[in-house]
């Protein structure tokens, strides 16, 4: 009778072991990738349209953009009046609409108007501009690009 519980017990010791595991969840090893496509000039008081292609090989989180200005051509850097945007404060597109969502995706094109304008009678003064696309993965790494275009 001992004997039988002890080899009840170790069977049942040796079923629990094998069991379970199974292996571990995939780990992300990768930093996001993102492709810029958007134009390399427009006119000042137009909508610059961004455009990106984003991708990664387990899930994307978000992605921050960022429009300031590089170079003002013919102006000194005190006498200039920059247009800028940056997409975690200006969360609106230039006709109100909500920034483009790109989380839970494995890749995503994404695509967007910015206004260069400045209320009714003001647009942003002409010069180089650089435009960054940074992209968060679900699991923290980031990845980004850079583009600089002119405003003219």
């Amino acid at each position: 009778m001992k004997l039988l519980k002890y080899a009840l017990m170790v069977l049942f010791s040796v079923g629990m072991m094998s069991c379970g595991g199974g292996g571990s969840d995939p780990v992300d090893e990768n930093k996001p990738t993102v492709s810029i496509t958007s134009a390399s000039t427009v006119k000042a008081g137009d909508n610059y349209t961004v455009a990106f292609s984003a991708s990664d090989d387990m899930e994307l989180e978000s992605y921050r953009v960022q429009i300031v200005f590089s170079n003002a051509i013919g102006m000194t850097v005190k006498t200039y009046q920059d247009f800028s945007f940056d997409s975690n404060s200006d969360l609106t597109d230039a006709e109100g609409n909500s920034l483009p969502s790109i989380k839970g995706e494995k890749s995503k094109t994404v695509s967007f108007p910015v206004s260069t304008r400045f209320g009714e009678n003001t647009v942003a003064k002409k010069g180089m501009y650089k435009l960054t696309v940074t992209l968060t993965d679900a699991s923290g790494k980031t990845g980004s690009a850079v583009k600089d275009f002119q405003i003219q």
